[in-house]
C-alpha cells in the first residue's frame, strides 16, 4: 500500500509540475498588474513611450503609453513570463523579460530609461522594432523550428541593431538545438557589447538574463561549478529581486538540482515574503525529495498567499495524501 501511495503522489508530481510549466492565465489575461516610469537618460520623463507586455507563452498582447510624467501601468495579466517592450522615436528601443504573478500585489517595477538614437552619417535607423519579424521569429522558436528563427532574427537585428532581445533569442535558438558553445559566444557578445557601452552592469536585466542564460547551459554542459558562478552574477545584478532569484531555482530545479533550488526559492521569499510562486515552487522541490514535511509548510504557506490560484486544487488535493504517507 505505501509504495501504490508514493507512486500516486509521484505521479501528482509529475502533472503538477507540467502545469506549472504553463502557468494558466486564461490564454495570458487574468488580473495581474505591472506599472512603472519611463525617463530619458537624463531622468527626464517621456510621454507617449508605447509599452507592448506580450505572454511568452501564449503570444498574448497588452499595449499602452506614458502620461506626461513618464507614468505606465497595464492590466489585465496572467501569470507567466512577459516580454516588455518600449519604444517611441528617436530613442533605441528597451525590452526586458519579466516574469508576472497575477496573485501578487508585488509585482515588481519597471522603471525604464531610454536612449537617444545616435544618427551616424549615411547610416539608416531603424526608429521601431518590426513587430511582425518579431513574432514570426517567436512563433518559429515556439516550433522548434530553431534554425528558421535565427534567420528572422538576424533579418530583425540588421534592422535593428540595438534591440538585446533579438541577440538574446538568437543565443537560445543555439541552446535549444545543442550548440552550447554557440550560444555562449552569442551571449558573451552581448555582455561585451553592453561594457562597451556602461561603466556598469548594475540594473540592467537584460545582462542579468544574459548571465542566467550562461549559467544555465554550463549547467546543460555539467559544468555546475561555473554555472553557479555565472547565476550568482546574475543575481548580484539584481539582488534586490525575487523574480531573477526565483528564475535561478527554476534553473536548478528543472535540471534535476531540487536543493539548490530550494537554495535559491529561500532566497527569493527572504526578498519578498508574500509572493506565493516561491512557497508553491518549493514545495514541489521538497516534494521531489520526499520531504513531505516542507512541501505540506511551503503548499498551506502558499495556498494563505494565493487561494484562487489554478494550482490551488491540486495542491489541496495533494496535502492529505502527504499527510497520511507522514503518518505511515
Amino acid at each position: 500500500m505505501k509504495e501504490r501511495n508514493t507512486f500516486l503522489i509521484l505521479m501528482i508530481f509529475t502533472f503538477s509540475v507540467c502545469m506549472v510549466t504553463l502557468d494558466f492565465g486564461q490564454q495570458g489575461r487574468g488580473k495581474g498588474r505591472i506599472q512603472g516610469t519611463v525617463v530619458d537618460d537624463s531622468g527626464n520623463p517621456l510621454k507617449d513611450v508605447k509599452i507592448t507586455a506580450e505572454h511568452l507563452d501564449y503570444k498574448t498582447k497588452f499595449e499602452r503609453k506614458s502620461n506626461k510624467k513618464g507614468n505606465w501601468a497595464i492590466g489585465g495579466l496572467g501569470s507567466g513570463y512577459f516580454l516588455i517592450v518600449a519604444q517611441l522615436k528617436g530613442y533605441e528601443p528597451f525590452t526586458l523579460e519579466l516574469q508576472v504573478s497575477q496573485f501578487s500585489q508585488n509585482n515588481a517595477p519597471v522603471n525604464i530609461t531610454l536612449k537617444k538614437v545616435v544618427i551616424q552619417e549615411g547610416a539608416a535607423i531603424q526608429d521601431e522594432i518590426d513587430a511582425t519579424l518579431l513574432e514570426e521569429g517567436n512563433q518559429l522558436f515556439e516550433a522548434k523550428k530553431y534554425e528558421q528563427a535565427v534567420a528572422k532574427f538576424e533579418e530583425l537585428l540588421e534592422k535593428t541593431p540595438s534591440f538585446y532581445q533579438a541577440q538574446i533569442n538568437i543565443g537560445n535558438c543555439y541552446k535549444e538545438m545543442g550548440e552550447y558553445d554557440r550560444a555562449i559566444a552569442v551571449f558573451e557578445t552581448i555582455l561585451e557589447k553592453a561594457k562597451q557601452e556602461k561603466n556598469s552592469f548594475g540594473g540592467d536585466e537584460n545582462v542579468s538574463h544574459v548571465l542566467a542564460g550562461i549559467g544555465e547551459i554550463y549547467i546543460l554542459k555539467g559544468d555546475v561549478d561555473r554555472a553557479k558562478d555565472y547565476l550568482q552574477q546574475a543575481i548580484d545584478i539584481f539582488p534586490g529581486d525575487e523574480n531573477m532569484t526565483f528564475r535561478v531555482g527554476e534553473i536548478f530545479f528543472k535540471q534535476g538540482e531540487a536543493a539548490k533550488g530550494i537554495e535559491y526559492y529561500d532566497k527569493a521569499i527572504q526578498i519578498n515574503s508574500d509572493w506565493a510562486p516561491s512557497y508553491r515552487q518549493r514545495g514541489y522541490a521538497y516534494l521531489n525529495l520526499t520531504n513531505y514535511s516542507m512541501a505540506i509548510e511551503s503548499f498551506k504557506k502558499f495556498l494563505e498567499l494565493a487561494p484562487d490560484d489554478p494550482q490551488a486544487p491540486i495542491i489541496k488535493d495533494l496535502i492529505p495524501k502527504l499527510e497520511e504517507m507522514i503518518k505511515k
